[in-house]
């Protein structure tokens, strides 16, 4: 099976020798990797044109956004696919990322095995960097922590990662069923992201960064698409904006006050453009209570205390006739009933 790894990158010049000595350490040799480069004003794009010249395949003069990067690879291996290639995956990876040296086989190993599934997750830990701008003293640490073993949803239908923050003592290994994968890093077939996409888009280029991956696991499950967990997988992560799976009000508000405010804004306008394109009528009326207390509250915060994610809400409202459009194609489109994926809620 052909696997078409992409990878967008936006000023991480810093990451990149780990990642792709990585690559080149894996054991599964079937692999196509291609960059996208969005944007980026330090010398990314300079050290893979000198290092990895033929992974790169498109360069964006400005950041156009997470999510309409990735639509662009997408774009990009589906107009290159040869005609022959009837079993090819798209492996998606965040650049500061460090792969096991079998990471990529035993997810080929994990589709093979179960070709029922749709979408395949590994395990990801945290990965650290000390002495920073020391060029002597800077090292990676790569810790036990899990990073995520996939996607979970609460009953304020807010997907977090699951076993995030946590020592890993194998507690999730016999978990496989998940309700979907990360947008940090997952294989699918591309026949089940050819299925998925919406106007040629796999996600929504609207939601720019951000909470685009939660909205494409709705989309996902409402197909009847399953998604597997691949404890034999590994890989480790630098996370930028992160906090503990299972946290406090009081550690949740610690965790916002330090995170950039431009994440913040778009994650907190994306998770209500989430809800509104894919919560059904019922299910909005039987969870309200979770919902208008968590995310009420987010809302209230930053009216008063976040002046830019104030703004973006603003904004979003210019964007709510598309939103709505794109609700009722997904509504429409759905071919499970909503009791499989209420299944998933707090388990």
């Amino acid at each position: 099976m052909q696997v078409y790894i992409h990878i967008l990158v936006w000023n991480d010049r810093r990451y990149l020798p780990d990642l792709f000595d990585s690559l080149e350490k894996q054991t599964y040799q079937n692999i196509t990797v291609r960059v996208l480069d969005n944007g980026s004003t330090d010398d990314t794009v300079e050290y893979i044109k000198h290092y990895h010249p033929h992974s790169l395949v498109i360069c964006n003069t400005k950041n156009l956004g997470f999510a309409e990067g990735h639509n662009q690879l997408v774009r990009f291996t589906l107009d290159h696919l040869p005609t022959e290639n009837t079993d090819a995956a798209i492996m998606w990876m965040n650049s500061d990322m460090i792969l096991k040296d079998d990471a990529v086989e035993r997810l080929v190993e994990a589709r093979l095995a179960h070709p029922e599934i749709s979408a395949f997750q590994p395990k990801l830990y945290r990965a650290f960097c000390e002495n920073v701008g020391d060029e002597v003293l800077e090292e990676t640490v790569k810790s036990d922590i899990i990073d995520t073993t996939g996607l979970c949803v609460d009953r304020a239908f807010r997907m977090s990662d699951r076993g995030a923050g946590e020592i890993d003592t194998g507690q999730y290994d016999n978990k496989l069923d998940i309700f979907a994968p990360s947008g940090t890093i997952a294989l699918l077939p591309i026949s089940v992201i050819q299925d998925t996409m919406m106007d040629g888009e796999m996600f929504d280029k609207d939601f720019f960064a951000y909470r685009e991956d939660c909205d494409f696991a709705w989309r996902l499950r409402k197909l009847g698409h399953k998604a597997l967990f691949v404890p034999r997988a590994c890989a480790h992560h630098y996370r930028g904006m992160y906090g503990k799976h299972k946290q406090t009000l009081w550690s949740r508000l610690k965790n916002r006050q330090g995170q950039n405010p431009f994440f913040s804004a778009y994650s907190t306008r994306n998770q209500l453009f989430v809800l509104f394109k894919n919560l059904t009528f019922f299910d909005a009326l039987f969870y309200f209570p979770w919902i208008a207390f968590s995310e009420g509250g987010r809302i209230l915060y930053a009216l008063v205390f976040e002046p830019q994610t104030r703004n973006r809400l603003l904004g979003g409202i210019s964007l709510l006739p598309s939103m709505f459009k794109k609700r009722r194609q997904n509504l429409k489109r759905a071919r499970v009933a909503e009791r499989e994926i209420r299944a998933y809620v707090n388990r």
